[in-house]
């Protein structure tokens, strides 16, 4: 990974994305090839055969997919050498590396009877190689892209106050308890705020590194 084309690339997505070629390629021709391809805006895994059924573009895009492998017995042996980890979020991973990295999520196409894997580089734009300017403090930009606009100025909010409330929350954004409830609950879930005291005192506050 030390040529100049493959610098600016997160290790962790290159790795997954080719130990996925591996494990999921068709091997019932073995004429047809992984290609690996290196341009100076970006590099792209072409692995023989279509993700098998029920595996689609969209799913696999949105990631929300069961796991599925068609050679199990190779996706096992590379779990077993720690080359391939828990088996169905290895696209997550690779979306997540990029967006961690500065750079723009995965593409995934088929043609001519290839799965197509495109990574997009920084294109000789080094700078974005750092957390985007909109990036929420502690937020990697991988959790940032899957919360909603009020959630991310939430997460300003507790940063600047130290805490916030339900009743804050519905007063800014004119919404509903449930709405509030609903999207408070879930930074809670994905472990950014902690949730303190009871009844009308009850508030958020940020979920410190070590807690």
């Amino acid at each position: 990974m030390s040529s100049p084309s493959a610098s600016g690339y997160p290790q962790r997505a290159l790795r997954e994305v080719l130990v996925n070629a591996v494990a999921h390629r068709n091997y019932e021709n073995a004429s047809r090839k992984i290609r690996v391809q290196l341009f100076p805006d970006r590099i792209v895994v072409a692995s023989p055969g279509y993700p098998p059924s029920p595996l689609t573009l969209a799913k696999l895009r949105r990631g929300n997919y069961r796991p599925c492998s068609r050679n199990s017995v190779i996706a096992q042996a590379l779990a077993t050498m720690n080359l391939m980890q828990q088996r169905g979020s290895g696209f997550a991973r690779i979306r997540d590396a990029m967006l961690n990295h500065g750079l723009d999520t995965p593409l995934y196409a088929q043609q001519d009877d290839y799965f197509v894997a495109t990574l997009q580089g920084p294109n000789g734009n080094y700078e974005r190689l750092k957390l985007p300017g909109g990036a929420v403090g502690f937020i990697t930009p991988a959790v940032e892209a899957q919360l909603n606009a009020r959630q991310k100025k939430i997460m300003v909010q507790v940063q600047q106050e130290g805490a916030v409330t339900s009743g804050w929350y519905r007063k800014t954004f004119d919404v509903t308890y449930d709405t509030a409830n609903r999207d408070l609950l879930d930074l809670v879930e994905r472990k950014l705020l902690i949730k303190s005291g009871q009844g009308r005192a009850t508030h958020f506050k940020p979920k410190s590194p070590a807690s």
